[in-house]
């Protein structure tokens, strides 16, 4: 087998795989030129005598620009799917270490090049890697990432196919070789079949149970609340999101609304009424939900603030303050608003903020109905119990407000009679619970007193940080309270008692000074991040690309150089150079040429018998110790067989000139 022919065969292969990688990525920029470098080296006869410290040194600039690529991928995560978008850039990370071995002496690469443990090691690395294949790999996988396509698994098969088939032993007949990659391909399109088959129904069945899970607190129709559950509640210190008041003062309203409900079902609360209707338009990203005259009110006399919070999913629930008069810079296409004053993003856009503006009356929320007023009948004795009279309307929020004011406030329940009836029992005997146990049972004293009453739930604002000059909302700032319809508008009732947001920061890890620290810095630089535009460094960059360029010239014209002698013209000391093939290759091939062809599966030995060739067996044996001894075999002993192999080809090749 002539040991140059997989390397022609690699120059069409290497084209069509870089191309389709750079039409599948749409990275035509880098595809372009990266073809032109791979195939110039089979028509370039020179190469550069590279040493190992220079592999080490590309290596380590590889790694320096992976971990460019990490970093840069992360802060514009918003922009770029990670994981997608790194696998699909891949092929020009591992290029230049495929390209400073195709232009060099070496033809593979060892491991401690890609491994920097390895490169501590006394003996040397003899393991080695062909970097064509790899680099070739890469950027199939990375093709069948960014676009979808039913033409992608037959083009990267036929590539796989060529590549095996460029790599197959002359042991293995052609026809049986395509016949099993054949029978293999066809079984791979099956099982690929059936195992995404598999992936969908198990994908969908997941995100149902995901959806499920988040919907205790995000869904705008239903929550599931804690009520009645024995144990110790845990909580996060996680920063959820932050909030900036344009005035740079802590004047943002004291809660912000996700979702309003209107109907007690035993541990959780419904809405009576599940239509959205979406909110007009004021400009692109801005809706209002006041009338503005910007003649005599304009809505700039409203305070503003910015909320930091980044939406990961198309359709969510936007907290908001119910006091809310403008929502803007929100990137969504539409949003729209349950009757109660919930409001859903649609089709939103990750984004780092969006504006608030509001004032001190709530405006989020239509008007009380009949479901307002319900008391569910299985709560309706407890309430008669506290209040067995009617109240005037002015005197049934300080009613309620008084009678709340000996319970205590604890995330933790034991007694086991909160399973059976866990709100009476908080009302009437335990009397101390969570910010959802006040919250339910405000909602239905009020109703019980004749006010129209909602539950809602969403956060507490109340964490300042002076040198951020934002509120800090936590996970375990999630509170619950009640909204009332007295006077005609809607008014918060809160009757948790308000040291609860101290005995929360109590409970505070002894590591969340830390993690605040490294998380807000970590946020500030992705403000300032975001603010960066390319064009602003464009002069920058090509002064660094040109310096680069400059320094590449310079090494590439310093380097020692080495020029490839045509096959004709080898002579024996480049057959004995490390890594090239045995010289007695060259025998079999001169034996098929007139007429000795060699069985399939035949050992070497039995067919130079066969052909009685019997004085090449010495030569064998060498030949065999070269190819398979781990430990190799001396620089004599292969000049010997060089010398031996071409005495034997001219005595040959003379003798068949003459017959």
């Amino acid at each position: 087998m002539n040991s140059l022919e997989p390397v022609v065969n690699l120059k069409y292969i290497g084209v069509l795989t870089i191309l389709f990688w750079g039409y599948q990525t749409e990275l035509w920029w880098f595809a372009l030129p990266m073809t032109i470098i791979f195939e110039t080296r089979f028509y370039l006869n020179r190469r550069w005598a590279l040493t190992q410290q220079d592999f080490y040194r590309v290596a380590d600039l590889t790694s320096v620009g992976l971990a460019g690529m990490v970093t840069f991928l992360f802060m514009n995560r918003q922009d770029y799917h990670f994981i997608t978008t790194l696998l699909s850039w891949m092929p020009i990370l591992v290029f230049p270490l495929m390209t400073v071995i195709a232009y060099s002496t070496t033809p593979r690469m060892s491991l401690d090049v890609l491994f920097y443990s390895l490169r501590r090691q006394r003996e040397p690395v003899q393991q080695t890697w062909d970097m064509d294949y790899v680099f070739l790999g890469t950027c199939l996988l990375a093709a069948g990432l960014n676009r979808d396509g039913s033409y992608y698994y037959p083009v990267a098969s036929a590539i796989i196919f060529l590549l095996l088939f460029n790599l197959r032993s002359s042991r293995f007949p052609r026809p049986a070789l395509i016949l099993s990659m054949c029978l293999i391909f066809l079984t791979a399109t099956v099982l690929h079949t059936g195992i995404r088959t598999a992936h969908l129904g198990l994908k969908k069945q997941t995100e149902l149970w995901i959806a499920a899970w988040i919907s205790q607190r995000t869904d705008p129709f239903k929550t599931r609340t804690a009520i009645g559950k024995v144990g110790q509640l845990k909580l996060s210190d996680a920063i959820a999101f932050r909030i900036r008041p344009e005035s740079g003062r802590p004047d943002f309203p004291a809660t912000l609304m996700e979702a309003v409900y209107n109907t007690s079902s035993g541990n959780s609360w419904e809405v009576f009424d599940t239509r959205f209707s979406n909110v007009d338009h004021v400009d692109d990203f801005k809706w209002q939900f006041v009338d503005v005259d910007n003649q005599r009110n304009p809505i700039t006399i409203y305070p503003q603030s910015r909320i930091y919070l980044e939406f990961d999913r198309e359709r969510s629930l936007i907290p908001l303050p119910l006091e809310t008069v403008e929502v803007d810079e929100l990137a969504a296409i539409d949003i729209a608003t349950t009757e109660y004053g919930s409001i859903q993003g649609l089709g939103l856009i990750p984004a780092p903020h969006y504006k608030v503006r509001y004032d001190d009356s709530i405006h989020l929320g239509t008007p009380p109905g009949p479901m307002d007023l319900e008391v569910p009948e299985e709560h309706r004795v407890t309430m008669a119990k506290i209040a067995p009279g009617e109240l005037p309307e002015t005197e049934v929020i300080p009613f309620v407000n008084s009678f709340f004011s000996d319970f205590r406030y604890t995330l933790y329940q034991d007694d086991q009679e909160l399973k059976r009836a866990p709100l009476d029992h908080f009302l009437l005997q335990g009397k101390a619970g969570h910010c959802e146990y006040f919250a339910s049972a405000t909602t239905l004293l009020l109703r019980h007193l004749g006010i129209p009453a909602r539950y809602v739930v969403g956060y507490a604002i109340q964490e300042w940080d002076e040198d951020l000059r934002m509120y800090l909302v936590r996970q375990r700032h999630a509170h619950a309270w009640a909204i009332a319809y007295v006077d005609d508008r809607w008014i918060p009732v809160d009757t948790t008692p308000q040291q609860w947001l101290s005995m929360e920061e109590n409970r505070a890890g002894l590591l969340q000074p830390v993690w605040d620290y490294l998380g807000n810095n970590l946020f500030l630089f992705q403000l300032w991040w975001n603010k960066q535009r390319l064009e602003d460094y464009e002069r920058e960059l090509y002064g660094v690309g040109f310096i680069l360029v400059l320094i590449l010239g310079w090494r590439i014209a310093t380097s020692e150089q080495v020029v490839l002698a045509d096959e004709e013209e080898e002579s024996i000391r480049t057959w004995v150079l490390p890594g090239r093939e045995s010289p007695f290759f060259r025998i079999e091939k001169h034996l098929d040429q007139v007429g000795f062809t060699r069985g399939p599966g035949e050992l070497m030995a039995n067919w130079l018998v066969r052909i009685e060739r019997p004085e090449l067996l010495p030569l064998l044996g060498t030949h065999n110790r070269w190819r398979f001894d781990p430990r190799g075999i001396s620089m004599e002993d292969k000049t010997w067989l060089a010398q031996q192999v071409s005495d034997w080809l001219k005595a040959n090749t003379a003798t068949a000139a003459d017959q």
